[in-house]
């Protein structure tokens, strides 16, 4: 008998679409570029109507030569900008920011099957309940080229255990390596939420510092951030087990920021996933915003990494601050939790916090971020 075919492959395809801050800036709205040409004007009858004084009737139009969309403007009165330059007619590149007079946008590309684009139906989009225009931060344009060459790279900073001081595990901080895009993480996360690249970013970091682990070969377990716009995705988990696949002596933890600790029905989710998966689990930064005792009762993590707000200047600090904080990691202990006692950078606090019952710690008195070449 002949053999039953298979399922057909997906045929991935590419769409372009524009992107605007709408709302006060809180919100992105897109509009998919589809048909070409694609004509942005005043007038209602037009792909997309701008009811914008400043922008003309029919401002400009967007199409294809040679494969490449690009942009011309229309004879309008106020002009039509890519990167803050008037054009006649241009190419364009994904992350370009077009200016229709004052009205502004960003250029996107998103990968779709052929399906959803025969579903696309030709149709005309008015934003003219958005308040507009809102400015986008300077590096949304760099971004989508840093996502996709990843540059990045990875430094990790040691976590010794108490009382020993020994060299028990790394936590992996992401950095920046694109020309024009700041190295700091936070920096880079301000540009990518406003273009909700949140957890894609946090996914090349992770990607990144998985690699360089790798390679690396025999470690301590290594820790890794999570931004909260992963926690529901399910590539999250299915990455983190490939990786114990791959390297079965390799002992991961996932971090998870405190303030991201407040949908317990995600938390106990991912917590069993992760645990499944062999990968263990940290609550980060605890007590930098209110100590979540709730969560840590019904989620107990594999560690409770305290605020450095808790240590810093502990052993000069009042007797009812560390008597909390002796309560706070006494509570843990009785769940059965290591503590890790963050941002120390002296001898002082690391005594204090070692005579409270901290079982690790962190901080520059114990060693700063280093290279993987370092480590």
């Amino acid at each position: 008998m002949p053999a039953h075919p298979g399922p057909k492959p997906t045929v991935k395809i590419y769409r372009w679409y524009l992107e605007s801050l709408v709302e006060g800036g809180r919100q992105l709205r897109r509009v998919a570029i589809h048909p070409l040409p694609f004509r942005v004007g005043r007038l209602p009858s037009l792909s997309l109507t701008l009811p914008s004084e400043s922008v003309s009737k029919e401002h400009a139009e967007l199409f294809l030569r040679g494969g490449l969309l690009n942009v011309r403007d229309l004879g309008s009165k106020n002009g039509t900008f890519v990167n803050g330059e008037r054009v006649g007619e241009a190419p364009l590149r994904e992350g370009d920011i077009l200016h229709f007079a004052q009205v502004e946008f960003r250029l996107g590309l998103q990968e779709i099957d052929r399906e959803e684009e025969r579903a696309l139906e030709p149709s005309t989009v008015s934003l003219g309940d958005a308040k507009l225009p809102q400015q986008f931060l300077e590096g949304t344009r760099e971004l989508p080229e840093l996502l996709r060459e990843r540059r990045v790279t990875t430094v990790f900073q040691p976590i010794v255990g108490l009382p020993s001081g020994e060299r028990v595990g790394y936590e992996a901080f992401g950095r920046g390596r694109h020309p024009r895009l700041p190295e700091a993480p936070l920096e880079l996360f301000q540009i990518a939420a406003a273009v909700g690249a949140e957890a894609d970013l946090s996914r090349v970091f992770r990607e990144r510092a998985l690699e360089l682990v790798e390679s690396k070969g025999r470690m301590p377990a290594v820790f890794l951030n999570v931004h909260r716009a992963e926690l529901e995705t399910p590539d999250l988990v299915h990455a983190l087990a490939a990786a114990r696949h791959r390297a079965p002596d390799l002992r991961l933890i996932l971090e998870v920021h405190e303030k991201d600790l407040s949908d317990m029905e995600i938390l106990q989710r991912l917590s069993t996933q992760l645990r499944r998966s062999g990968v263990g689990f940290a609550y980060d930064d605890f007590g930098a915003g209110q100590a979540r005792l709730l969560e840590l009762a019904l989620v107990p993590p594999h560690y409770l990494k305290f605020d450095k707000s808790f240590v810093h200047g502990i052993d000069s600090a009042p007797a009812s601050r560390q008597r909390l904080l002796t309560s706070l990691v006494s509570v843990a202990r009785d769940l059965l939790v290591q503590t890790v006692a963050e941002g120390i950078e002296t001898a002082e606090e690391a005594d204090v916090c070692m005579r409270i019952g901290f079982t690790h710690a962190q901080g520059y008195f114990f060693g700063r971020e280093r290279p993987i070449e370092e480590i």
